[in-house]
């Protein structure tokens, strides 16, 4: 780059004009615009287009405004910089310095600027250092767009030498020098420089708590976030603006705090900043993070403007609560907009119909993906993957990851595989990956871990689930909450229950909801009455209005007879208002899906379903099935219990598919509960009798039933 001299006086400007010209102040000139160049600031606040940039760039050029007005030419670089074109950007800034023996700190900023914001760090660094080469003066406006673009790209040892530059030049107390420092400092994880540097600053205005603010929650620290918040309020009197409500919002939102929640919308909506669709699109975000869909889509609903990013939130919430069918007709809407979905959207669509389980649906949706030619990042590509697994189509998984190249397939890749090994019950496969994933140089990761011990636990692997929990402590891989679960999981589905209750006991931290509820279910699967009343005391402490956990002990007392036991806990539950979850059962049909409740007098087919139930009992019983009555309600006649079962909401989805679908098509069906053990017995005689593949997707996994025998070979 060539040597630049000095371009105007270094007379500055003392009571320069705001906030128009603010910026003009970092530099070293005084300016006062003309109305020629009041005309063409005009013409470019109007620009929306690189066209008619080009067009303003080219008139500038030949009346020499572009070399005379530096303002306007720095105007010029912003508006390339906005539309993306940094070398037009970048050859201006040359061709404007090369006519002077020095360039300026507003050009200079400007040009350091436009990298930054587009997170440039080399580029920002290197014009950085040629101001200081150059002796072009380093200003309180440098500094802070250098320490961002070292922030966004994580580049701390950079950024504190430049720190060290503000120090020795007499800047390192400048508000807007410091508040950079927060941001470079909090985003590099450097939270001790970083606070310090918030503390020991003299003066703190709205930028600059929000900045800390702001620190705490990207950093997951919600907790540090909201204590700040309420001292900047209540000690400095400051009232948060649009920026610190997207932060609190996101922060009340990682807590799923849900009266946090509605204090933060009620403040927002006051002060009329929910208008801004930043805002607007976090608050909806905070809700869906807390549970209440229904308040987001109201909030979505009420949005006067809306980006991909309100589509994105919404069809989120919607999946990871639940709610995948609300999800699907919402991205109907989305396609009859003007907002076009993005891999983003695509990635959270295929969540969606990973969460359904249906085969032709998932299917649809990848064509979709292909058809409105997506990139299909590896990201996308893991999340196919598994949709493919969850939908009971583990060959396509199979061969969807045989297909990625080596080089592309990150941990999650192999982490999908296992796990969809796992939840169809081929632990043996799933081990051989978890294998050929370390020799290939892959580290596994704590999610790798959850993966193969569930893997191990559906298949009763029981030595191999024991090495690889040892192999964590091994590879330094930390021990949480869910590994505990699944390994108790594993011991107790064996039966191995006191050596469960021991793992639980060594437990460095309390035993969430999620262990004890794995030890409870064992307990239920043993009928073992003592360690479950110890599981489920520790449950309903943990938990107290989780409706399953009390349906679990009240299984196990009615094993044991205990009925007084039972009418306590039923009654227990009237007072809380507590309800069982209905089952209900949903089948693939062609492409349509048939949903079936227990006992069901809505359903269309249920008269004719009815009757084919009625008549596979009689089938299956001559050819051995014994009803399980264990399985029905424990305060009805004994001839009641054996017509109930016939009801189950899963016995008449696989009766609809022996009646309505072709001999030789795999019947699939959904559960959102966990399959019965009468239903499991049956069904693997009608598969017998009819020779029918039947796979079905309960709570816990998938069920293959084929030729008499289940694929989990009874182990569930």
């Amino acid at each position: 780059m060539h040597r630049l001299g000095s371009l105007l006086s270094h007379k500055p400007l003392l009571n320069p004009p705001a906030p128009l010209y603010s910026l003009i102040s970092s530099s070293t000139f005084s300016y006062s615009p003309n109305s020629i160049e009041i005309f063409y600031e005009h013409l470019l606040k109007s620009c929306n287009g690189s066209s008619s940039l080009k067009q303003i760039h080219s008139a500038l050029t030949t009346t020499g405004l572009i070399t005379t007005s530096p303002h306007l030419g720095g105007q010029i670089i912003i508006k390339y910089a906005k539309f993306d074109d940094l070398n037009r950007a970048r050859l201006l800034f040359d061709n404007i310095n090369v006519c002077y023996d020095k360039p300026t700190s507003f050009l200079c900023n400007t040009m350091i600027r436009a990298y930054a914001n587009v997170g440039q760090c080399f580029e920002t660094l290197k014009l950085y250092s040629f101001m200081r080469k150059t002796g072009t003066f380093v200003n309180n406006y440098t500094y802070p767009f250098v320490f961002k673009a070292c922030a966004l790209n994580l580049v701390v040892r950079e950024g504190k030498v430049v720190h060290g530059d503000a120090l020795k030049n007499g800047f390192g107390s400048d508000l807007y020098v410091e508040a950079g420092l927060v941001d470079m400092y909090a985003k590099c994880g450097l939270f001790v420089d970083c606070r310090k540097i918030f503390d020991e600053m003299s003066t703190k205005d709205l930028v600059c708590w929000t900045a800390m603010i702001t620190a705490y929650e990207q950093a997951e620290k919600p907790e540090e976030a909201l204590v700040l918040f309420k001292k900047m309020q209540q000690e400095e009197g400051l009232q948060a603006d649009s920026i610190a409500v997207v932060s609190v919002a996101s922060a009340v939102g990682q807590l799923g705090d849900v009266r946090n929640a509605h204090t933060v919308h009620g403040y927002a909506f006051r002060k009329s900043l929910i208008e801004e669709l930043c805002v607007g699109n976090s608050i909806l975000a905070m809700h869906t993070k807390c549970g209440n869909t229904e308040k987001a889509r109201l909030v979505f609903d009420m949005m006067m403007e809306r980006d991909v990013i309100s589509w994105n939130s919404m069809l989120s919430g919607y999946t990871q609560n639940g709610q995948a069918t609300e999800a699907l007709l919402l991205f109907d809407e989305m396609r009859d907009s003007d907002c076009q979905p993005t891999p983003v959207t695509a990635l959270i669509m295929v969540s969606a119909c990973a969460y359904l389980g249906f085969r032709h649906l998932g299917r649809k949706f990848h064509d979709f993906i292909v058809d409105s030619r997506m990139e299909i990042d590896t990201n996308l590509s893991n999340a196919l993957m598994d949709m493919y697994a969850k939908c009971g189509d583990l060959e396509k998984a199979v061969d969807w990851f045989n297909g990625i190249p080596p080089t592309e397939r990150n941990a999650g890749s192999w982490n999908v595989l296992i796990s969809g090994y796992g939840m169809h019950g081929h632990g043996k496969e799933a081990l051989e990956l978890f294998s050929r994933m370390q020799e290939e140089g892959v580290e596994p990761n704590h999610f790798t871990f959850t993966s193969i011990l569930s893997a191990c636990s559906h298949a009763g692997l029981i030595d191999d689930g024991r090495k690889c929990f040892a192999e964590m402590k091994r590879l330094s891989v930390t021990l949480e909450d869910k590994h505990h679960a699944c390994v108790v999981d594993m011991l107790g589905r064996a039966g191995l229950l006191q050596e469960a209750f021991d793992l639980i006991k060594e437990m460095p931290s309390p035993p969430s909801d999620g262990v004890w509820g794995a030890l409870l279910l064992a307990c239920k699967i043993h009928g073992n009455m003592e360690l479950g009343k110890t599981a489920a005391s520790n449950l309903l402490q943990l938990e107290p209005n989780h409706t399953g956990y009390y349906v679990l002990m009240s299984n196990i007392y009615a094993a044991s007879n205990k009925w007084k036991e039972v009418w306590k806990l039923r009654q227990d539950m009237k007072n809380k208002g507590l309800k069982k979850p209905a089952a209900f059962s949903m089948i693939e049909y062609g492409e349509d899906i048939l949903g079936f409740h227990t006992a069901d007098q809505e359903n269309p087919y249920r008269h004719e379903v009815y009757k084919k139930m009625e008549s596979l009992a009689i089938e299956m019983k001559m050819a051995g099935y014994v009803p399980d009555l264990s399985c029905a309600l424990h305060d009805v006649e004994e001839e009641d219990k054996e017509r109930m079962l016939n009801y189950h909401s899963e016995k008449l989805a696989v009766a609809f598919g022996v009646l309505k679908t072709d001999p030789g098509m795999v019947i699939r069906v959904t559960k959102n509960l966990r399959v019965c053990n009468d239903c499991h017995s049956a069904f693997k005689y009608i598969s017998h009798i009819y020779q029918r593949k039947i796979i079905v997707r309960d709570a816990n996994r998938f069920h293959h039933f084929q030729g008499g025998t289940c694929s989990c070979k009874d182990y569930w």
